[in-house]
């Protein structure tokens, strides 16, 4: 993973990211974990992945991705596609963050 990060210019690694409750219980969210490690992964996965999309489309102020994930229920056998949608907002004027949610979540007002 260190390599990939690598690859992410640096300003887009300073912006705030924020995951929706649903995106959050899809895409992070693990029962009773052995370890607490394993949550931690699954959260770097998804930011990873958003921040890779945001490199390769830096001018969208939306961008759709997945990625290949565990139920939450922690099943190994069980790898799932979750569609993901990152929308870049920008609240107060110049400051930007990152809001993650499942792809046909919408939102009428953003944190």
């Amino acid at each position: 993973m260190q390599n990939t990060i690598n690859s992410v210019p640096s300003d887009l690694l300073k912006l705030p990211v924020v995951l929706t409750p649903q995106a959050w219980q899809e895409a992070v969210h693990i029962e009773n974990p052995h370890d607490t490690a394993v949550i931690s992964d699954r959260l770097g996965d998804v930011v990873l992945e958003a921040y890779r999309e945001l490199h390769m489309q830096p001018d969208c102020t939306q961008i759709h991705f997945g990625l290949y994930r565990l139920l939450p229920a922690g099943n190994n056998s069980d790898r799932v596609w979750l569609d993901l949608k990152l929308d870049r907002i920008e609240s107060p004027p110049g400051v930007f963050y990152l809001y993650i949610s499942l792809k046909e979540e919408t939102h009428t007002s953003c944190p």
